[in-house]
């Protein structure tokens, strides 16, 4: 039985519906697996009902972006609800600050010659988060760079000459919220942080005492010597050790769902106090 803690739809930056990833989920074996769309929980409902024809036991979460001045700080928040307004107003504003950036974004690309509208990158998006990756796809089909991971590398990267900052939650904000909006707070894909294992060891201990639940230890690029060091600070601090994929369908097609490599599945068992 396959597990899976981390993965999105097209709600976010995925490429199937919250409908299709179930189906897709379900016909290459998982039986557990979490809904965490960026900065939206709009497909909880879609997820939850097509789940409950097919056995597969969902968790209903999302994956919150935090300020970071290295890489990336994302947090999972597994087994919210989405009623809770506190969370839901953090994450309209945090949307907000997607949409003031996609403006800036294409002002930027179209002044490289590259002619994009934000028309273009809302149309292909669908959903109510629209991020740079839809920006990159839309560059891939106008056939304006050879390839959606050239669109990043390229352009639109962190100090890339398209790139432009957003409004983010701080990390303590973002667990302290997951947390009272009944959720299980999980310091997302640690090696995006940028930092050696004791700034990883530092940054999650500064977030235990808001909430913090867990770290992802098992996910798509990992290596072995970092699950081992992962999976340390995890023990250490008292964490749970999660598993995810990370799957996001044709914008990451080399992400095999409840996999953290293509020979490789996500481990069990799933920490019982997520599981109804």
């Amino acid at each position: 039985m396959l597990i899976d803690l981390h993965s999105h739809s097209d709600q976010s930056d995925g490429s199937l519906t919250p409908e299709a990833l179930v189906d897709h989920a379900v016909t290459a074996g998982v039986r557990i697996l979490a809904l965490t769309d960026h900065d939206t929980t709009a497909g909880h409902r879609r997820f939850r009902a097509r789940a409950e024809t097919t056995g597969l036991t969902p968790i209903c979460g999302v994956e919150v972006s935090c300020t970071w001045e290295h890489g990336n700080c994302h947090l999972l928040g597994l087994g919210v609800r989405d009623d809770f307004e506190p969370l839901e107003d953090a994450l309209r504003e945090i949307r907000g600050g997607r949409n003031r950036r996609n403006e800036k974004i294409i002002a930027k690309l179209n002044a490289l010659g590259y002619p994009v509208t934000l028309a273009e990158v809302e149309a292909i998006a669908g959903g109510e988060v629209v991020a740079r990756p839809h920006v990159a796809r839309v560059l891939e089909a106008r056939g304006l760079v050879a390839n959606y991971q050239e669109a990043f590398t390229k352009l639109l990267a962190k100090g890339g000459p398209a790139y432009a900052d957003r409004f983010r939650l701080e990390p303590e904000a973002a667990v302290a919220l997951v947390t009272a909006a009944g959720g299980k707070a999980v310091l997302a894909h640690p090696s995006q942080l940028k930092l050696d294992d004791a700034g990883v060891r530092a940054l999650a201990a500064r977030l235990q005492p808001h909430g913090l639940w867990g770290l992802e230890v098992y996910y798509t690029g990992v290596t072995g010597d970092k699950i081992a060091s992962y999976g340390k600070i995890a023990a250490d601090l008292g964490l749970r050790v999660c598993m995810g994929s990370d799957f996001h369908g044709t914008a990451k097609p080399h992400v095999k769902i409840g996999h953290y490599s293509p020979d490789k599945p996500l481990p069990g068992p799933c920490p019982p106090e997520l599981l109804p």
